[in-house]
């Protein structure tokens, strides 16, 4: 395969995983629930081309994604959410690329959820501007935070304010634990499809 016709297939593959990347992404605009497919599955795509292809090639990929998603769905996601399949898609291909252990390439995929839902909530409020629309869920997640801690607190003695110091304790605990389940869930998912695309690449 000369040059011309292995860079042409590269960067096929890799608009196809950017468009890929994208439409998952636009699923939770679709239908709200879906934001759990974008959660699990859309850096998927990026970290295949990152691990098949180097990381140059990813950012690339990742370039694309975001700029779909901002042409399609404007910048409240493509500024947010679309990094978020960036960040992880990024970690994750790098772990698969140097052919890290499952844990330290676990350990990347966390640390990319904790920056980028860090940012996105930093970026949401003081860049887009969407604070008040950011208010509404802070009031819910209180809400859900004091219904799961004052039982707690009532059996441990403790304030049972949500927003005391154990409340927020307990808040950063739950928000790890979130960042465990989805780092999981990825790279879950990211193995099994690399290895069914390797194992088809074979034929």
């Amino acid at each position: 395969m000369n040059n011309t016709v292995r860079r042409a297939k590269l960067m096929t593959e890799t608009a196809v995983a950017a468009a890929l990347s994208a439409m998952l992404v636009l699923l939770k605009l679709v239908f709200p629930l879906l934001v759990v497919v974008t959660m699990w599955c859309s850096a998927v795509p990026i970290a295949i081309i990152s691990s098949f292809y180097g990381m140059r090639w990813g950012l690339f990929c990742c370039a694309a994604e975001i700029a779909l998603v901002n042409m399609l769905g404007g910048p409240q996601i493509g500024l947010t959410t679309a990094f978020y399949a960036a960040a992880l898609g990024l970690a994750m291909g790098y772990g698969f690329l140097k052919n890290l252990s499952y844990w330290k390439t676990f350990a990347l995929v966390f640390i990319a959820y904790v920056t980028e839902m860090s940012y996105k909530i930093i970026f949401s409020i003081y860049v887009l501007g969407i604070a008040d629309a950011l208010s509404a869920s802070v009031e819910r997640l209180e809400k859900i935070l004091t219904w799961i801690w004052t039982p707690f607190a009532n059996f441990f003695h403790a304030d049972p304010n949500a927003l005391s110091k154990s409340g927020l304790m307990v808040t950063i605990l739950i928000f790890l634990l979130d960042a465990c389940v989805y780092a999981y869930l990825n790279l879950e998912i990211g193995i099994t499809v690399r290895k069914r695309l390797k194992d088809a690449a074979r034929f």
